[in-house]
C-alpha cells in the first residue's frame, strides 16, 4: 500500500519577512520552479526545523538566479546545492560523513537538460563546494576540444579533481589540515569517533566472523547495519550519544536540486559526503552518470521535459541507473509521473534484494506539463509542473518553490512502517497564463 504524504499547513516554516520578500521576488521576476531534497534515510524530529531552514534558503538562492536577469537552470541548481553544502546539517560539503580514516571525500554531479552537458567529481578531498567543480566541468565540455584535439574531461576523482578545481579558480584546501578545518564539523567528528568505537567493539566480540567477512564488514550494507543496531558506547568514560546513532540522523547519501527556468529548460544536480565510515576512495551515487541526477529538455524527441535526483543506498541505486531510468519511466507513463516513480522505485529495490543491505532510497522528480510545449517551436515554456517524491526510507526531506508561490514549502516526509513506498505528488502552476488541472 502506498501512503500519499500530505504537506502540512505549517510546512512553510517561514521566519521574519521571508514570505513577503519571496512573494515580491516571484511576482516581479521571471517564471521559475525549483525543488530540493536533503536525503533519504532517517531525519530526527529534533532536527526537522534545521533541515527545513536549509531547504528554504536553498530554494530562495535558486529563485534569485532564475527570477532576475538571464539566470539559467543549471546555475540555479548550483546555487541551491551550494547552500545545502555549506550547511552543517546536511551530508554534503561541510558536515559530511567521514571516511574510515576520518576525512571528508565528496561526490557531486550536474546535468543540463537542454544540451545534455554533464560534469562530476568523485571521492574528492578538500573541496568546499563539490557541485561548483562538477558544473564547471559540464560547461568546459561544451567549449570544444583542448589543445592538440584532446577531449575535455567530464568526471574527475580524488586529488586530480582538487588540483583541477584549484587551477580553475575554485576554492579548495591546500592540504589535509586545511581541509579538516573547514569540512569536518564537530557533529561529524563525534559521530565518527562513536562509529569507530562501535565497529571496533563489534569486531572484538566476534573475531572469527570479522576474519571470514572482512569485505562484508567494510561494505555499505554491513556498516549501515552496525550503525543502526549497536547501542551507544562509552568513550573515555562518557557516552558520545545518549541514544543509538540512528535516533539522531541516518542520512545515507545525497542532497539534490532540480530547477526549471522561464524557457522551460530543466537541470538537476546532486552532492554527497557518502555513507558514514565509507572506504577511502569510494565513489557514490551522487557522482555517477545516470544515477544521481538526470535532466532532459527535449520534448520533441523524448515526450516531456523531466529532471530527477536520487538519494539513498548508493550501490543499490548505481546498479539500477536510478535517475535516468526513472525519468524514462515518467516520460513513457500513461498514468502520470507519480505512479511511474512509485512503480520504478519499488521494482528497483526488489531487484537488488539479492545483494543484501538497506533498502533506503528516495527519488525527487519534476516533469513539465506536456500541454506547456510551444507548438510552434516544440520547445517547452514554463507553466505547470508535476512534482513527485517517492521513497522507501523512513523519511525524505523535500522543499519546493514556484514563481506564483508566496514562499518555499518544506517538509520532512515520513513513511508509515506498514507502507512499502511513501509518495507525495503535487501539481504546481508557475505562470499566470497556465491553468491548474
Amino acid at each position: 500500500m502506498t501512503h500519499l504524504v500530505p504537506v502540512s499547513s505549517n510546512s512553510l516554516d517561514v521566519e521574519g519577512n521571508s514570505e513577503k520578500q519571496s512573494s515580491v521576488l516571484g511576482h516581479r521576476g521571471r517564471p521559475f520552479f525549483v525543488a530540493v531534497h536533503v536525503g533519504a534515510g532517517y531525519h530526527s524530529p529534533s532536527n526537522s526545523k534545521a533541515y527545513c531552514r536549509a531547504m528554504r534558503r536553498a530554494c530562495m538562492a535558486a529563485a534569485s538566479v532564475l527570477s532576475e536577469g538571464g539566470g539559467r537552470s543549471m546555475d540555479a541548481v548550483v546555487s541551491a546545492i551550494k547552500v545545502l553544502e555549506d550547511d552543517e546539517i546536511t551530508n554534503a560539503g561541510k558536515g559530511s560523513n567521514l571516511t574510515e580514516d576520518g576525512s571528508v571525500e565528496c561526490d557531486a554531479s550536474v546535468m543540463d537538460g537542454l544540451t545534455g552537458a554533464f560534469g562530476a567529481i568523485g571521492a574528492a578531498p578538500g573541496i568546499k563546494n563539490a557541485v561548483e567543480v562538477a558544473a564547471m566541468l559540464a560547461k568546459e565540455s561544451l567549449a570544444g576540444p583542448l589543445p592538440l584535439g584532446r577531449i575535455p574531461p567530464i568526471f574527475l576523482v580524488g586529488d586530480g579533481a582538487r588540483e583541477w578545481a584549484t587551477k580553475h579558480g575554485i576554492e579548495a584546501a591546500r592540504d589535509a589540515g586545511e581541509a579538516r578545518k573547514y569540512l569536518v564539523s564537530k557533529r561529524a567528528k563525534e559521530q565518527w569517533i562513536h562509529y569507530t568505537k562501535m565497529v571496533d567493539t563489534y569486531n572484538t566480540q566476534d573475531v572469527q566472523r570479522r576474519q571470514a567477512n572482512t569485505l562484508e564488514l567494510r561494505s555499505c550494507s554491513k556498516t549501515t547495519a552496525i550503525l543502526q543496531e549497536t547501542s551507544a558506547v562509552k568513550i573515555d568514560g562518557e557516552k558520545t550519544f545518549a541514544e543509538p546513532a540512528h535516533v539522531e540522523d541516518l542520512v545515507l547519501d545525497t542532497v539534490g536540486a532540480i530547477s526549471v527556468d522561464s524557457e522551460g529548460n530543466i537541470s538537476a544536480g546532486a552532492s554527497s559526503g557518502g555513507i558514514a565510515m565509507k572506504v577511502k576512495g569510494r565513489v557514490g551515487v551522487a557522482a555517477q552518470y545516470g544515477c544521481g541526477c538526470w535532466a532532459s529538455s527535449k520534448p520533441q524527441s523524448e515526450g516531456t521535459s523531466v529532471g530527477c535526483c536520487v538519494s539513498g543506498a548508493g550501490e543499490v541505486i548505481i546498479r539500477g541507473l536510478a535517475a535516468c531510468e526513472c525519468c524514462s519511466s515518467a516520460q513513457k507513463s500513461e498514468t502520470g509521473p507519480g505512479p511511474a516513480c512509485e512503480t520504478f522505485i519499488s521494482k528497483m529495490m526488489e531487484s537488488q534484494e539479492t545483494f543484501g543491505g538497506t533498502n533506503d532510497a528516495g527519488i525527487l522528480l519534476v516533469q513539465l506539463d506536456a500541454s506547456e510545449v510551444n507548438r510552434a517551436t516544440t520547445r517547452p515554456k514554463l507553466g505547470a509542473v508535476e512534482l513527485v517524491a517517492a521513497f522507501t526510507s523512513r523519511s525524505f526531506g523535500v522543499g519546493y518553490y514556484g514563481s506564483l508561490m508566496k514562499a518555499p514549502k518544506t517538509e520532512i516526509f515520513r513513511k508509515p512502517q506498514s507502507d512499502k513506498v511513501g509518495l507525495f505528488a503535487t501539481h504546481v502552476n508557475n505562470s499566470s497564463r497556465s491553468n491548474d488541472i
